[in-house]
Order: structure tokens, then C-alpha cells, then sequence
């Protein structure tokens, strides 16, 4: 299996071209890198990396900076590696893309399953994670592509196809036919400090609108924490030092909590939902020990006699449960004059509408669940944790 990916301008834009390398080579039997003719000591970067492994292998290339046109030149240079390949399989990755070493025995195991077959797949699907404002927390709205394609079967014809998110057949442009794994590409395009990532950005909607664009990037950047989640896992080895560096500036907990905190927790639950209620109450009182936890079921009338809403979070785990108007006449019974509200919602079914109706949404999955990335339901407890404010 071949790896390739390509790049240019590394250095002047932060493209961390170093890791995505480095995460890849473990699994490939060679890796082509296309670089392209830079502004910066690039190809110096990238001839220090070659000498540390014969597997890696250059190309050069000088971009056509007149091609300004939905990205396409992007692709144009996707397939210049791709053609450098001599591997039966290709797996490809962006410079700002990473593989986790705990998941190459699959993806390797994956693809010389399909390298057995009479009629293998053209191409393997991974999901994806796309971290957002630093190295804390993924998107999860479905215009965020759940999972792409990164390893192609090059007998198939597949292509780079147009700003290269994804591949196609050629010459007609056809859709590959295509198996999803269950394992992830790291992508950490977007996880740069802010005025880093302004200014990759503004260089990136040249590829699209030329260099006069003239588009507003100030609040390209800002958190829309109704569509985020927080990750759960360790990040690829290769990234250790960018996620201690970033730490100063990634989103924390504390950030994502409603500026008044809370002195107390009520805990919505039924008794299905009771083990997921204990490990938040535990996870409550090992990290804020002063803090009461009451837990209510559903059927049960009023509130706790010393809780106190002005001072309490709610957190419901039958969001996903109630139907409308029962989720409506619940919440107006209880928000009256909580601090912060916070609703679970594993499997992803709450309507923008009712999500509305807390501050904070707990998600544990993709938008497009059965293609993207899930929360570990054991982790459910520190997510919720999270949300009110607990750095767990």
C-alpha cells in the first residue's frame, strides 16, 4: 500500500505537514509527497523528513496560482502524488489530516481483506473527526462530512475530484463504490491559534475566489457550541507536542459553562438511565465535593425541598424521550430560574427546535450518525460533566 499527500507553503501557513507523516508511515509501504514550489523552506522541511525514512519518496511541482476556481487546482495536485504511487492500494491524507496509531491494524487488516476479494471495493471510507477551535472539541453538524474516502483501489481509476475532499471514477466522474471503516481520520484543519487560522483561512479563499476576495474572516473562527462535542480519546502520537502547545489556547470546560455557575445539580432520570445519573453524581462530587446532586424521576411530583434553582443546574437525560409537548410542558415546570439547563442526547434525535429549549446540548454522535463519529457511551458522564464546567 502506498500513502501519498501533497503540500506547499508548510511553514508560512502552519500546515503541520510533520505529523501527518509521521502518523502514516507506520502503515504504508511507501508514501509519495508532492511539493509544490513554496515561499518558505518547505522543501527543506520535507528533505529532513525524507531522510529519516527510504519509504518516502518527492515529487515537485509548480502550482498554477491562476487557477483561483472552486479549488480545483487542489485536486490537480491530489493526483499528481496519486500518479507517483506503485501500490496496488493508495491511502491518502490532507497536510493537516492524521491517522491514530491505535487504529493502522485495522485499517491495514481492512484493506488486505479487500486485496483478497474477487470483487473488492474501489475505494475504503474512514469517519472522520474535525476539531474545531483547538484540540478539545469536533464538529458535529452534517455539513462537517461524516467520512470521506482515503484509500483507494488504484486499478479502480479513481481520481482526486474537485477541491479534493473526496475521489471519484474516471472519466466520467462517478461515484466509487465504497465500505466504511470503523476508524478515523484526525482532521485538524481548523484547529489553530486564532490568528493562525485567520490568516489560513483568507489564503484558502483564493483557491475559490481569487486573490481579491475580499471576504470577512474576523468571525470565521468563533464557537457555535450548539454544533460541537467534546472529544474523548488521546490524539495521534505525532501530535503530542502541537495538542501541550495548544492547551493555552484550546477551549476548556469552564469556557463552555454558563458564566454563573452553580452551587447544586438536579438530575432528570428514569431508571433505565440511572447507572449514566450515578456516574454524573459521582463524577460531581469527586470534582466539586461542596456541590448537593438530586436525582428525580420522571413521574415524581415537585422538587427537592432544599434545592434551590437560582443556584442549580438541571440536566436531563429524557430529552430524546418526551414528545413535544410534553417536552415543553417539562422544561417551562422546571427552568424556572435554573442557572444552566443541559439536556443528553446519545443518539442524535432532538430537533434543532427543542434543543433550543436548554443552554447547553450534550450530543454523542455525528449529525449523520451511522457514517460519522459516536461518543463511547461510557464516557457519556464526563461529556455532561464537561458541559457544566468540570475539566474531567
Amino acid at each position: 500500500m502506498s500513502g501519498f499527500t501533497f503540500i506547499r507553503n508548510a511553514l508560512k501557513y502552519d500546515f503541520p505537514i510533520r505529523e501527518c507523516v509521521e502518523s502514516m508511515l507506520p502503515l504504508v509501504d511507501e508514501l509519495v509527497i508532492n511539493v509544490g514550489k513554496s515561499e518558505d523552506e518547505t522543501d527543506e522541511l520535507i528533505e529532513k523528513l525524507r531522510a529519516l525514512s527510504p519509504k518516502i519518496r518527492i515529487v515537485r511541482s509548480v502550482w498554477d496560482d491562476g487557477k483561483t476556481d472552486r479549488g480545483l487546482v487542489l485536486s490537480e495536485q491530489t493526483n499528481i502524488a496519486l500518479d507517483a504511487c506503485e501500490g496496488r492500494w493508495a491511502l491518502y491524507l490532507q497536510a493537516d489530516e492524521a491517522l491514530h496509531e491505535d487504529e493502522h491494524a485495522a485499517i491495514r487488516a481492512a484493506v488486505e481483506a479487500a486485496d483478497r476479494e474477487s470483487d473488492p471495493p474501489e475505494g475504503l471510507r474512514l469517519r472522520y473527526l474535525h476539531f474545531y477551535g483547538g484540540y478539545s472539541l469536533v464538529q458535529r453538524p452534517w455539513n462537517w462530512y461524516p467520512s470521506e474516502i482515503r484509500v483507494v483501489r488504484r486499478a479502480s481509476g479513481a481520481r482526486s475530484y474537485g477541491d479534493a475532499q473526496t475521489f471519484r471514477g474516471a472519466p466520467d466522474h462517478r461515484e466509487l463504490r465504497t465500505r466504511l471503516l470503523d476508524a478515523h481520520v484526525f482532521h485538524y484543519g481548523h484547529a489553530r491559534a486564532p490568528e493562525l487560522m485567520q490568516r489560513k483561512i483568507r489564503y484558502f479563499h483564493r483557491f475559490w475566489h481569487g486573490d481579491e476576495h475580499g471576504i470577512d474572516v474576523a468571525g470565521a473562527y468563533d464557537l457555535e457550541w450548539e454544533n460541537l462535542v467534546w472529544y474523548w480519546g488521546t490524539h495521534p502520537k505525532p501530535y503530542a507536542a502541537r495538542v501541550e502547545a495548544g492547551r493555552a489556547w484550546s477551549p476548556a470546560p469552564a469556557s463552555a459553562a454558563k458564566e454563573s455557575g452553580w452551587d447544586d445539580v438536579l438530575i432528570y432520570a428514569s431508571t433505565a438511565r440511572e447507572p449514566l445519573a450515578r456516574a454524573l453524581e459521582k463524577l460531581i462530587r469527586e470534582h466539586r465535593p461542596k456541590a448537593r446532586v438530586w436525582i428525580a424521576r420522571p413521574r415524581e411530583a415537585g422538587l427537592p425541598r432544599e434545592l434551590d434553582p437560582s443556584h442549580a443546574a438541571f440536566v436531563d437525560l429524557e430529552a430524546e424521550e418526551r414528545g413535544l409537548f410534553r417536552l415543553a410542558a417539562k422544561w417551562l415546570q422546571l427552568r424556572r430560574g435554573y442557572r444552566v439547563t443541559l439536556a443528553d442526547v446519545p443518539t442524535g434525535a432532538l430537533s434543532g427546535f427543542r434543543a433550543r429549549l436548554y443552554d447547553r446540548v450534550s450530543w454523542s454522535c455525528h449529525q449523520t450518525a451511522d457514517q460519522g463519529f459516536q461518543v463511547p457511551s461510557h464516557e457519556r458522564a464526563k461529556q455532561l460533566g464537561r458541559w457544566l464546567g468540570i475539566d474531567c
